[in-house]
């Protein structure tokens, strides 16, 4: 198989995994997962972070928004701009994000963008990702063409029970810096 027909693969195999979980499941794991977030020292020291929002059955994200925000941090969070393309614009309040592209919450074009020299800590998601920080997101390139060069520290979360035995990955996939789960924290940079 290629590496596309590879990712393809592993994609429905953690869509069908997933699909046996219930909303309420996903909410109590993803709150274990956002306390070890915030409990971070690289998050407690962060004074700009990225975060995801979370859509569907991510791993959620609300409460690391609130925080930080609440915290006093500079947030930013994803703008798709064009195809592959995004940029990091700024929210001062959750009430600055309204439903844009594929119906995920997004800051409206008139925000702030910030620069990803600023940013210190960002919070990635995942359709799944591995023991060594490789991630599989939905296929459409923008956060590893985001995170490309960059020197943001990259935290990816993930549900243990759809984690990979290995991603297969390329060249233009951008490898993270930690991963974090229910039950662990594994730093790798």
């Amino acid at each position: 198989m290629s590496l596309l027909e590879d990712k393809k693969a592993l994609r429905m195999e953690t869509a069908q995994k997933l699909a046996g979980y219930s909303m309420e499941w996903i909410r109590e794991e993803s709150r274990k997962i956002e306390g070890r977030v915030l409990a971070s020292e690289k998050y407690k020291q962060a004074e700009v972070i990225f975060c995801y929002v979370s859509f569907g059955k991510e791993v959620q994200t609300q409460k690391i928004l609130a925080d930080a925000l609440m915290s006093g941090k500079k947030v930013g969070v994803p703008l798709c701009m064009s195809k592959g393309i995004m940029e990091v614009r700024r929210i001062d309040s959750l009430d600055d994000l309204h439903p844009g592209a594929y119906g995920i919450l997004e800051p409206k074009l008139d925000t702030e963008v910030i620069k990803k020299e600023e940013i210190q800590y960002g919070i990635i998601p995942c359709v799944t990702c591995d023991h060594r920080g490789n991630r599989m997101g939905h296929g459409a390139g923008y956060y590893d063409r985001y995170l490309e060069n960059s020197k943001i520290w990259k935290t990816i979360l993930c549900f243990n029970e759809i984690m990979a035995e290995e991603v297969p990955v390329s060249e233009l996939d951008v490898t993270m810096d930690q991963v974090m789960t229910q039950t662990e924290s594994i730093i790798l940079s």
